[in-house]
């Protein structure tokens, strides 16, 4: 069976999969007396159960559709069903942004001298009209466009690999696609594909996306059409503290080729739990993560990605297939039988509170963190440690009393005293050894009042008196980040899966 056919089949059995799906979890439209979700939480793959997902608090989802599914036979086909228009009406009915990544090129639509099949390099008229269709298609429906997914995994036979064509290949790819879908509507925006970053990193190659900028910076058409897109994106996985630096990077490399002021999101992200043992990984893992590590990194992750700079941050993914058979990791926050893993619980702390924040910044003394979130009339002030040891903290209160809450949205009411907050932080478990990947449980403080510049950390905190202090790591310079060996999640055909 070739790979169009498979692909074609696989993507009916889900399509009639989520349709029953729907039926049984239907989407929950936003009142209108209600604000819609802050699109800049999202959660990949929400629509297999979008009253959980709206439950969560998610303002924003992402759909692969895919060109060789969508016109298989020729450029007459037309059947864009992979992900049906119900299951996309009820995201929108729900209140979140829909974000569509288009990928796969069919057999038909090949380059001259190119092997046929979904990574092929397109005819490039062929794709321009397909991207054009989309966009009509899809217009009032979705806004935000992310074009192919992980070109920079180059190596041959590897599953993640899904583009057979050259960076510059890949530069007139997207080239071309802004052009048609901006041509359709300037409004919508158009972003480079998800990247690895440390696919390269792991291979000792200038990273990819510093090539690509390099390229489309000589194209003399690159100025007066915004360099052909709107945002850069990647997919960033087990390490909080790794997001910064490659944030910093980014806004480096975009600065040095004269284009500062795009968007940087991070539309997969997530440490997936190797001690579920109601879905345990299916072999051995790369790290091994407790599932209070996925909790706290949630929480941790979208803090520190925020305050350095990301526009959007998404969970992949909502929930895991029977026996996930996507990846050796199951990363879903729900189960396949719906049951909730803490960092469900985590995700829905963030998103209540969290969640229309107008500025975030980070602190960081010693192993402890903290990250304070403007919220208009109310500051939400987030700390956790790195360092194996409890932590006792104090931080100048805005209020006489603040909402504690625990990663997983416990809350009690915590009193100041002589102007301060105490606040014990929980160590690292580190269920992995050193180096600590994952911060300890997080801690959030909910006040009522501005936040007008206060700085949270003010004093050294000091051990818990349970405790010995042990050093917490530190952050490496941004060209280095703080992995012994790089990560990616190995998920064979996933995107055929989705």
């Amino acid at each position: 069976m070739t790979d169009v056919r498979v692909v074609f089949f696989l993507a009916l059995r889900l399509t009639a999969i989520a349709l029953l799906l729907a039926c049984v979890a239907p989407a929950q439209p936003v009142s209108a007396a209600d604000a819609p979700p802050d699109p800049r939480f999202g959660i990949v793959e929400s629509f297999v159960n979008p009253a959980a997902a709206s439950e969560a608090g998610a303002g924003a989802t992402r759909i692969i559709l895919r060109w060789d599914v969508i016109q298989p036979g020729g450029p007459a086909d037309w059947k864009p069903a992979n992900v049906p228009d119900p299951l996309l009406a009820g995201e929108l009915a729900a209140g979140r942004e829909v974000v569509g990544l288009l990928i796969g090129t069919p057999d038909w639509a090949a380059a001259p001298g190119q092997q046929p099949g979904s990574r092929a390099v397109p005819d490039m008229d062929a794709w321009a009209a397909f991207t054009r269709r989309m966009a009509q298609h899809y217009q009032g429906r979705i806004r935000h466009w992310v074009i192919w997914n992980e070109p920079d995994v180059w190596q041959e036979g590897h599953p993640g690999k899904t583009w057979d064509g050259t960076l510059e290949d890949y530069a007139l790819l997207l080239k071309t696609a802004h052009g048609a879908i901006k041509g359709v509507d300037p409004s919508m925006q158009v972003f480079v594909a998800g990247m690895t970053y440390y696919w390269d990193w792991e291979h000792g190659r200038r990273r990819y996306l510093d090539r690509l900028l390099e390229a489309i910076a000589a194209d003399p058409d690159a100025p007066a059409n915004g360099h052909f897109f709107d945002g850069v994106v990647y997919h960033l996985y087990f390490t909080p503290r790794q997001t910064v630096d490659v944030l910093a990077e980014t806004w480096q490399s975009l600065a040095r080729h004269g284009m500062a002021g795009k968007q940087i999101w991070i539309n997969e992200t997530n440490a997936p739990p190797s001690n579920d043992p109601q879905e345990p990984p299916w072999a051995e893992p790369r790290f091994r993560v407790s599932l209070e590590e996925q909790a706290a990194f949630i929480v941790q992750q979208f803090s520190l990605a925020f305050a350095h700079g990301a526009s959007r941050v998404q969970v992949y993914k909502l929930r895991n297939t029977a026996e996930h058979p996507e990846s050796i990791e199951p990363f879903g926050l729900l189960r396949a039988d719906d049951s909730r893993r803490p960092a469900f619980d985590a995700f829905q702390t963030v998103t209540t509170y969290l969640g229309g924040f107008t500025a975030a910044r980070a602190e960081r003394q010693g192993d402890v963190t903290a990250v304070t979130f403007e919220r208009g009339a109310q500051t939400t002030t987030v700390l956790w440690t790195d360092g194996t040891a409890a932590r006792s903290v104090t931080v100048p209160a805005i209020a006489s009393e603040a909402l504690l809450v625990d990663g997983t949205g416990h809350t009690q009411t915590l009193a100041a005293r002589n102007g301060v907050y105490t606040v014990t932080l929980p160590g690292a478990t580190c269920s992995g050894g050193p180096p600590c990947r994952i911060g300890g449980a997080p801690r959030l403080l909910v006040e009522e009042g501005a936040a007008a510049g206060r700085a949270a950390l003010t004093a050294s905190p000091a051990p818990s008196p349970a405790s010995s202090p042990q050093p917490g790591p530190t952050v490496q310079p941004a060209s280095r980040p703080q992995q012994d060996r790089p990560w990616r999640p190995a998920r064979p055909g996933y995107l055929w899966m989705q």
